[in-house]
C-alpha cells in the first residue's frame, strides 16, 4: 500500500514535469521493481490512454514549443526542474514500458486464442463444467455457446432451450447469458432459464443469489423464489413470487414433480423434453395431474405412466403421440 501511494506521487509529479533528479529516479526504480504490480499497471494503463504518443522521428516530446524565443525559467526554490532532453528519455522508456504492458497482456490471447465451443442435446440432457468453475444442466434439444476459457472482463455465453446454472461467484467478471435479445446476468448464483426459441416466453427461475434480467432498456432484478416472465412479442417483463423454485433442483435432472398440474400444461413438458407432438384429447384439457415423471424414461415408459395414473390411452399415430379418455 506504501508503495503504491509513493508510486501514485512520484507518476503525478513526473506527468507534471515536476520531479526532481533523486524523484525521478526513484519513480523508475519503483517501476523497475514493481511493474506487475496490478494496481500500478493499471494506473499507468488509464493514463497512458489519453497521452499522445512521441513522433518516430527525434526524441523531442511534441508539447515543447516550436518557436526559438528566449523564455526565463521560473525559479524554484525547493525543487530543481529536469531538463527537457531527460524527460524526453524517460517519456520514450514510458513508452516502451507501456508497450510491454500491452505485449503482456495480449500474449496469452496470440498464442492460445479463444476458441468457442457448442454443446447440443437432442432426446438426452447433458451437464458440463466451465471454465471458470461454473455447473450447467443442459436440458433436451437445447443448445449452450460458450468460450473454452473466460479471459475478458464479462463471461458471456449464450444459450437456446433450457438450462439450469450453478454459476461461479466472481464479483469482478459477470456471468451473462444471452438468449435472443434477453440478457440475464449474475456474480454467482442458481437459476434456470426457459427460452425455447420456438415459445414466444422466457422464463428466468431463481433459487438462490440474485439476477438481473435485461431486455432492451429494461432492467429488473430478482431474488430467491422469484420468476421473470419475459414476452419475445410484445417485450414485457413481468416478475412473479415462484414458491417452488427449488424445484428445478430436481427437474434439471429430469425428475419432475406435479401437484393438481393441467394436463395440458404436463403434455407441453413432454414434448419439450422429448421433442415430440402429442394431440391431447379435448375433454382432457382441464384434468389435472398429481404425480412424479422422470423425463429420462423412454417416451412409452412415461406415457404408461401418465396413464395409469389419469386413466387414459395413448396411441402412436404417424409423427405425433395421441392421447385420448
Amino acid at each position: 500500500m506504501k508503495t503504491q501511494q509513493e508510486f501514485k506521487h512520484l507518476y503525478q509529479l513526473y506527468l507534471t514535469n515536476q520531479c526532481t533528479a533523486q524523484e525521478l529516479e526513484a519513480f523508475f526504480a519503483l517501476l523497475r521493481n514493481h511493474g506487475n504490480d496490478e494496481e500500478i499497471t493499471a494506473l499507468l494503463a488509464d493514463t497512458w490512454d489519453e497521452t499522445q504518443t512521441v513522433p518516430d522521428t527525434g526524441l523531442t516530446p511534441q508539447f515543447l514549443p516550436l518557436y526559438t524565443e528566449k523564455i526565463e525559467p521560473k525559479v524554484v526554490p525547493t525543487k530543481k526542474l529536469i531538463p527537457y532532453r531527460l524527460i524526453a528519455i524517460a517519456a520514450s522508456i514510458l513508452i516502451v514500458f507501456a508497450s510491454l504492458v500491452f505485449f503482456k497482456n495480449n500474449l496469452s490471447n496470440l498464442i492460445d486464442p479463444v476458441q468457442q465451443q457448442a454443446m447440443l442435446t437432442h432426446g438426452e440432457r447433458k451437464q458440463l463444467q466451465l471454465d471458470d468453475g461454473t455447473k450447467v444442466w443442459l436440458s433436451p434439444n437445447s443448445k449452450l455457446s460458450y468460450p473454452d476459457k473466460f479471459t475478458s472482463k464479462q463471461r458471456l455465453v449464450s444459450l437456446d432451450g433450457e438450462a439450469f446454472f450453478e454459476v461461479a461467484h466472481d464479483a469482478a467478471h459477470p456471468f451473462i447469458i444471452k438468449t435472443g435479445k434477453v440478457s440475464t446476468t449474475v456474480l454467482g448464483t442458481s437459476f434456470n432459464i426457459n427460452a425455447y426459441q420456438q415459445k414466444h416466453t422466457i422464463n428466468v427461475t431463481l433459487v438462490s443469489g440474485k439476477v438481473a434480467v435485461a431486455l432492451n432498456t429494461k432492467n429488473v432484478t430478482m431474488l430467491p423464489n422469484q420468476q421473470i416472465i419475459v414476452d419475445k412479442t410484445t417485450a414485457q417483463l413481468t416478475k412473479i413470487d415462484f414458491p417452488g423454485a427449488a424445484s428445478f433442483l430436481h427437474k434439471r435432472l429430469g425428475l419432475y414433480e406435479y401437484q393438481g398440474t393441467a394436463l395440458k400444461e404436463v403434455i407441453k413438458d413432454l414434448e419439450t423434453q422429448y421433442g415430440i407432438q402429442i394431440q391431447l384429447d379435448s375433454e382432457l384439457v382441464e384434468s389435472n395431474f398429481y404425480g412424479n415423471l422422470n423425463m429420462n424414461d423412454p417416451i412409452s415408459q412415461t406415457l404408461n405412466k401418465l396413464g395409469t395414473v389419469m386413466e387414459i390411452k395413448w396411441k402412436r399415430n404417424g409423427g405425433q403421440y395421441v392421447i385420448i379418455k
